[in-house]
C-alpha cells in the first residue's frame, strides 16, 4: 500500500471513528435526560401536583424517548460502519499501526460498553419474582399455536425448529402444552443436544392440560396468563414466532415492545424471528393503523421456514 492509499484509508477511519463518538455522546446525553425527566416526574407525582404539571412532564419524557430510541438506531449503525471499516484494515499493519485505527478500536469499545450497559439489579422481596433457572444468554423463547396437528405444516416446521434449536446448543423455552409447542419439544428431545427444553405451564388456567406435553425436561408453573407471558419474554434472549393466533399475537407484541423499549435503558433490542405468514400481514395492518416508526418495524425479521430461522438466529 502505498502513502495515498494509507492516507486515504486512515482519513475514512477518522470520519468513521468521529461520526461514531459524536452519536455516542448524544446517546449518553439523551439517556441522563431521560433519567433527569424520570426523577422530575415522580417528584411532582409526589407533591400531588395537579393533572396538568402531571401531563407535562409525562410528555417531555416521552418526547425524550422517542429521540433516545432514534438516536440509539443511529449509534448502531455508526457502531457497525466502523467495525466493518477497521476490520478491513485489520490486513494491512501500516493501518493496524496508525493512531486513526488505535483511536477508532478505543471508540468502539466504548461505544459497545454504552450500548450494552446494564442497570444495576436490586434485590427484592417480593414473591411475585420468580428465578428462572436457564441461562438467559443461551435461551430462545417460542411461541405459536396450541391447536396445530401432526399434519399440519407449522407442525412440521416446528418439530424441524426444535431440533436445530437443540442442535445448537439452545435453552428452548415455550409455553409447553400441545400443538407447535409439543411439536417444538418433541423435535429438540429426538435431537438430544438442547440443554434444557421448558415448558412455562399455568395448571390453574388449563387444568386439564395438567403437566404439559411428554417432552419437556423443565416445567415452570405460574399463577396466571400474565405471569407466564413475562417469563416468556422475561427469561428469553431472542423470540422465534411461529404461525398461531390471538394467544401468539399477545407475545409477539409483548416480545416486540420489550425490543423497542430495550435502548431506554442502554440495553440491545433482542432479536425477533416471525414467519412470514402469517404475521408479516399482521404487523403491516398495525402500522397502517398505527403508523409505528419504520425503525421498530425492522425489528421484527421474517422468515418462511425454520432453516432460515436459525440461520438469522445465529448472525
Amino acid at each position: 500500500m502505498d502513502a495515498k492509499q494509507l492516507k486515504q484509508r486512515t482519513r475514512q477511519i477518522r470520519i468513521k471513528s468521529g461520526s461514531c463518538k459524536r452519536l455516542t455522546k448524544d446517546l449518553q446525553l439523551y439517556i441522563e435526560e431521560k433519567r433527569q425527566n424520570m426523577e422530575k416526574l415522580a417528584e411532582v407525582k409526589a407533591a400531588g401536583a395537579d393533572k396538568h404539571e402531571i401531563k407535562k412532564h409525562t410528555e417531555l419524557l416521552e418526547e425524550t424517548c422517542a429521540v433516545l430510541i432514534s438516536t440509539f438506531g443511529k449509534v448502531k449503525d455508526a457502531y457497525t460502519s466502523l467495525d466493518q471499516i477497521l476490520l478491513s484494515g485489520k490486513e494491512t499493519q501500516e493501518i493496524v499501526d496508525s493512531d486513526e485505527f488505535q483511536e477508532g478500536l478505543r471508540q468502539l469499545q466504548a461505544t459497545h460498553d454504552l450500548m450494552n450497559s446494564k442497570k444495576k439489579k436490586t434485590p427484592t422481596a417480593s414473591n411475585d419474582v420468580k428465578a428462572i433457572p436457564l441461562d438467559k444468554l443461551k435461551t430462545v423463547s417460542v411461541f405459536g399455536s396450541s391447536t396445530a396437528k401432526p399434519e399440519d405444516a407449522s407442525y412440521k416446521a416446528a418439530f424441524d425448529l426444535g431440533g436445530r434449536l437443540a442442535k445448537a446448543n439452545y435453552n428452548i423455552m415455550s409455553g409447553g402444552y400441545n400443538g407447535t409447542m409439543e411439536a417444538l419439544s418433541k423435535g429438540a428431545a429426538e435431537a438430544k443436544g438442547s440443554k434444557a427444553i421448558a415448558g412455562v405451564l399455568v395448571p390453574t388456567v388449563f387444568p386439564n392440560r395438567k403437566n404439559g406435553n411428554d417432552f419437556l425436561t423443565l416445567k415452570i408453573e405460574e399463577t396466571s396468563i400474565e405471569k407466564r407471558l413475562a417469563t416468556l419474554v422475561g427469561g428469553g434472549s431472542a423470540f422465534i414466532v411461529l404461525p398461531g393466533s390471538l394467544g401468539t399475537l399477545t407475545e409477539l407484541i409483548m416480545a416486540w415492545n420489550t425490543a423497542v423499549l430495550a435502548p431506554l435503558s442502554g440495553k440491545k433490542p433482542p432479536p425477533i424471528i416471525a414467519f412470514r405468514e402469517p404475521w408479516e400481514a399482521v404487523i403491516k395492518g398495525i402500522q397502517g393503523s398505527l403508523k409505528v416508526p419504520q425503525m421498530m418495524l425492522d425489528m421484527i425479521q421474517y422468515v418462511s421456514s425454520a432453516e432460515e430461522a436459525m440461520k438469522l438466529l445465529q448472525q
